[in-house]
């Protein structure tokens, strides 16, 4: 079921790769022009975060920095800024903010998205020592004797973070970690009506949560992210079970797949962006090593689906945007090399484009954050241009 008033049409613009260029550009020398090394950056009312300054990695200035820097990098973007100097500031901010404002227990865990961990994983690439390696090392450890919960809060993040700090530093001993934690993720998995399940201890529910930042799809990417390291049963056993419970939770129509936000219900869901629905399911599960025609036919009718729900009217951001939808035809492109799927990214791409600038205009400002501001949808553009999609936080760092 597409539901109306979440979706909106295509602005018809011919894909441009100029007029891609020229929107990243906006961006981030938008973001750099904003940028104040005391407050880092204003919030934006579409947030739930109230008020300016968010150091997190997830709304606000550690993954706004982490961007930026990444669009450097990768010759994306010409203009640079030194964001070293405030990161001392960040992490302690970062710390402070988590502590404070963290519901009941969770300042215990190692956060990917609203934690040091995250924050230490940033100075760690653009300012590596020691001693920020230990610190990410202590968060992520932390996990090992907490609830599991999800990717954003929980042990699922600390295996990504474990992969990244393998990835920068060498060491041996980030491969130990995520050994032991993925051990401990699947033995946890549940047998259920509705295929192999995790319940996520949340916000002070238990529930099965599904999608790639709150359930089931979050807690397989660092497995999928990690599949070098996994034991041979332990890929049989990914493979066996992922399939199973998307299939399971699966609810099919005329226009294509879906799935809800948990488990499945009574009543089909209402959301297809990143966070719930067929977007995330295609984005995260389109980049298994594993096929079977099933497998991959279900994954081309939720791409299906993506397309015919359309752009979001939420906005041009990752998480719950036209951006973060977008993503879904890109890895259809990755996997199956067919052009349809490319064409429908960059369509994406330039509705988003008109979103940002129409947001920009009612606000006066751009929206500063990662998974639900600008700087994520640049990613997105220059995956578009490259048709190498490399999704923030997951897949890159």
């Amino acid at each position: 079921m597409i539901t109306l008033g979440r979706h909106r049409a295509l602005v018809g613009d011919a894909w441009s790769e100029l007029a891609v260029r020229t929107a990243i550009q906006d961006i981030v020398s938008d973001a750099i022009a904003d940028f104040h090394p005391e407050t880092f950056w204003p919030g934006h009312p579409g947030d739930d975060w109230v008020g300016d300054g968010n150091p997190s990695f997830y709304y606000g200035a550690a993954g706004v920095i982490w961007a930026l820097d990444y669009l450097h990098r990768v010759g994306a973007s010409l203009v640079a800024k030194d964001f070293r100097p405030v990161l001392p500031k960040l992490l302690e901010r970062t710390i402070a903010r988590f502590e404070s404002n963290s519901p009941a227990g969770y300042a215990k865990h190692g956060s990917l998205l609203f934690g040091d961990m995250g924050a230490g994983l940033l100075a760690m690439r653009l300012a590596p020592t020691p001693s920020l390696a230990d610190l990410v090392h202590e968060r992520a450890e932390a996990n090992i004797g907490l609830p599991i919960r999800e990717l954003m809060w929980g042990m699922p993040g600390s295996m990504l973070a474990a992969i990244h700090m393998a990835e920068m530093t060498r060491e041996p001993r980030w491969r130990g970690l995520f050994e032991v934690q993925a051990a401990r993720l699947l033995a946890d998995l549940e047998e259920t009506p509705h295929g192999p399940l995790w319940t996520q201890d949340l916000y002070g529910a238990k529930d099965r949560w599904l999608g790639p930042v709150h359930g089931f799809a979050g807690n397989v990417i660092p497995l999928l992210r990690g599949w070098n390291w996994l034991t041979p049963a332990q890929r049989a056993q990914v493979a066996d079970f992922v399939p199973k419970t998307l299939a399971a939770n699966a609810w099919r129509s005329e226009v294509g797949t879906n799935w809800g936000a948990k488990s499945k219900r009574e009543t089909p869901p209402t959301l297809c962006q990143h966070c719930h629905g067929a977007p995330g399911m295609v984005t995260t599960f389109a980049d298994a090593p594993f096929a079977t025609p099933d497998f991959d036919e279900l994954l081309l009718d939720a791409g299906r689906f993506t397309w015919a729900a359309g752009p979001l009217t939420k906005g041009s951001n990752l998480c719950h945007g036209t951006g973060g939808n977008g993503y879904a035809f890109l890895k259809l492109y990755r996997r199956t090399n067919d052009p349809v799927w490319l064409d429908r990214a960059r369509q994406f791409a330039m509705t988003a484009i008109a979103q940002y600038r129409g947001a920009k205009v009612v606000v006066n400002r751009g929206r500063y954050s990662l998974w639900t501001g600008d700087v994520g949808l640049a990613i997105y553009l220059w995956d578009c241009i490259t048709s190498e999609p490399r999704f923030p936080t997951i897949e890159i760092f």
